[in-house]
């Protein structure tokens, strides 16, 4: 989609070229772990942890093996990465770690050590999470987490901790942070693997039994469910109206209406389709990007995309006027008398290269976004002063226009994931989502597999979120990328995005992965009550209901289908 990242690199070299052996038995040169001092409850902590069967989702890859106890063995590792003690895991999904304690613990704090260092290819995770269980299947997360640095700063030292502590963070359902201690048999920690990632011990400290002030969580993982939060949306098609070759990014009323409605052969409409529609674009006539790049969009760029979006028979008439057309066939949308039709705006990225965006303010000095020429705090005021001009010019346009089949219901921030950088891009994110609500509008967003802070969207004040997971764009991508990303999506609270594009059209094999989507919103559970948005391409499924070919308008028809609770894989 747009600008989809599997990954950030290219791994150049194994920092080892051999086999470790294991660690067969505790060494004297690692630190142990034992018993911690009174907890308050007159009682004494230890590592409840210590010693206790877990099981791995995927094994550990050589040549940091795991002979099956490495990670609740006590033994800590150096910083050192060839020290035996720590135990490796190479790209691909998300490693689950499920440590069995046994019996019902007081649990106060769990923990996971990990290793960063940038040249040896090695990071901390960019995402981990920590759940508890009483019955190994219903599953509460304690805690969400990223690194303390970016991927590629090197940190001394180079170790780092992922705590959740129940005083400090508290405990879900709890109430305020007055709980101690979790009560529960089952520890989960899932953690994102971009590249090596090294860990050494998990460490769940705790008593035996219950003690005074330990809870029972009893919040469940669910997926983002259609409602206010989602502006009323249940399924979100993605439509770029920016500037591509042969009018792509141009849509008329004939080309919107197979969105809005599913249409026979004849092309004509017999049931609403997409209740939503999301414009965007990426690039402008200038060649220049709206999303992160080293060629950012400058202020130019941003006139020429609302003068489009909002032009006189433009992107947003020929909605108005398709949707209207749409509802003398069908009924207003819902089947609700005073109904518009949803649309979401996109925000473009102040991309923090661009080093001459325009004078927005009129000051005689043009914005500046790059935080290494002058500052970081210099830097995020020119953005925060070109996304309120966007934003401000955005409402007053649409305002003007009157649309009587639309209603705005919220602006989408363009960029997929938050800069892993110091350019303060978090708090501009806060900020323009202060400036949407504001307008008593919502806040989407659509961030990237493993994208840097993509667990913390409730934080950063979006509203309705759909997590990517990136498995359709090559062709070797492993389809247990679909399952990995509905996990991280139902334990964040988040939707799902769909991923297809014009190679379904072509190519069996892309067909299939399409298909694998479908398939997995069924075996999943995001088939049903979550919040979807759906990327294809520029014009995948206008082509498929177009197409005489069985094999392909079945995809449509089949996506019609998924949307009305009716397909079967």
């Amino acid at each position: 989609m747009k600008f989809r990242r599997i990954g950030s690199y290219l791994l150049s070299a194994l920092l080892l070229t051999g086999i470790l052996p294991p660690v067969a038995q505790a060494d004297s040169s690692h630190p142990q772990l034992t018993s911690t001092g009174n907890n308050g409850d007159g009682g004494y902590e230890m590592n409840v942890a210590l010693g206790k069967p877990y099981t791995v989702s995927e094994p550990a890859n050589d040549p940091y093996p795991d002979t099956g106890g490495e990670l609740t063995d006590g033994v800590l590792a150096s910083d050192d990465p060839a020290d035996e003690a720590w135990t490796g895991f190479y790209k691909g999904s998300s490693r689950v770690i499920t440590i069995d304690l046994g019996s019902d613990q007081s649990v106060s704090s769990i923990r996971a050590n990990f290793l960063q260092i940038p040249s040896a290819k090695i990071q901390y995770p960019n995402a981990v999470s920590i759940y508890t269980s009483k019955n190994g299947k219903d599953w509460t997360a304690l805690k969400h987490a990223g690194p303390p640095v970016a991927f590629w700063i090197g940190v001394n030292p180079p170790q780092y901790t992922f705590e959740w502590d129940a005083v400090k963070d508290g405990v879900p359902g709890g109430g305020d942070k007055s709980s101690s201690a979790v009560f529960s048999r089952y520890v989960k920690v899932r953690f994102t693997t971009k590249d090596w990632v090294l860990l050494d011990e998990i460490q769940v400290m705790g008593q035996d039994g219950h003690i005074k002030g330990a809870t029972v969580p009893n919040e469940k993982e669910l997926y983002l469910q259609p409602g206010a939060q989602t502006g009323g949306i249940s399924n979100l098609a993605l439509l770029y109206n920016g500037h591509y070759n042969k009018g792509l990014g141009d849509w008329t009323t004939e080309k919107l209406i197979p969105y809005l409605a599913h249409v026979d052969q004849n092309g004509t409409p017999s049931d609403w389709l997409f209740d939503g529609i999301l414009y965007l674009g990426l690039g402008s006539p200038a060649g220049r990007s709206f999303a992160m790049s080293f060629n950012g969009s400058n202020w130019d760029d941003w006139k020429w995309y609302l003068d489009k979006t909002f032009a006189t028979d433009g992107d947003l008439d020929a909605l108005n006027v398709a949707v209207g057309e749409v509802m003398k066939e069908l009924g207003k949308p819902g089947g609700k008398s005073t109904d518009k039709y949803p649309v979401v705006l996109m925000v473009p990225y102040p991309a923090e290269p661009q080093t001459n965006f325009g004078d927005v303010d009129g000051d005689g000095i043009t914005e500046n976004f790059n935080a290494a020429q002058v500052g970081a705090d210099a830097s995020l005021a020119s953005k925060k002063k070109a996304v309120d001009w966007y934003i401000d010019q955005l409402i007053q346009r649409w305002d003007a226009k009157g649309y009587n089949n639309l209603n705005l219901a919220g602006l989408y921030w363009l960029n997929e994931e938050v800069a892993p950088d110091g350019t303060n891009d978090a708090k501009l994110i806060k900020h323009a989502s202060n400036i949407v609500h504001d307008n008593d509008l919502l806040f989407y967003w659509i961030p990237h597999l493993r994208g840097y802070q993509f667990f913390t969207w409730k934080e950063l004040g979006f509203d309705a979120v759909a997590y990517q997971p990136n498995y359709f764009f090559q062709a070797d991508s492993p389809l247990d990328r679909v399952r990995d990303a509905a996990d991280w999506a139902k334990s964040l609270g988040m939707g799902m995005e769909m991923e297809f594009d014009e190679r379904i059209l072509t190519d069996a094999n892309f067909r299939q992965k399409y298909y694998d989507y479908l398939n997995g919103a069924i075996q999943l559970g995001y088939a049903k009550d979550t919040f979807r948005a759906y990327y294809q391409g520029n014009d995948t499924l206008l082509q498929a209901a177009r197409s005489d070919e069985p094999a392909v308008r079945a995809t449509y028809d089949d996506m019609y289908r998924l949307i009305k609770g009716k397909y079967r894989p």
